[in-house]
């Protein structure tokens, strides 16, 4: 529980401490990602299709379950990440 709380808070300080321009954006491909750019940089969220999915961002890589998504869906998940973003000054 703990190491959730310190990762979820991690990447949204990561995000928090970015200026953002943001758009979210699905390639539409046999990929099951979806990203948005954020400072510059692609925030990637994709389904590894065995309940985890790989969150890559600034060039470091986490794995994560759909549990960590806490109901979220993928999508969700990244368009909230551009979102508040997007809202950092």
């Amino acid at each position: 529980m703990i190491k959730k709380m310190t990762l979820g808070l991690a990447f949204f300080a990561l995000m928090a401490l970015s200026i953002s321009s943001c758009s979210s954006d699905d390639d539409g491909g046999d990929s099951d990602c979806s990203s948005c750019s954020l400072a510059g940089e692609t925030i990637e969220i994709c389904d590894n299709g065995n309940g985890t999915y790989t969150v890559t961002a600034g060039g470091e890589t986490e794995t994560i379950t759909a549990e960590d998504l806490e109901g979220v869906s993928p999508e969700d998940y990244i368009d909230l990440i551009c979102t508040l973003g997007d809202l950092v000054p």
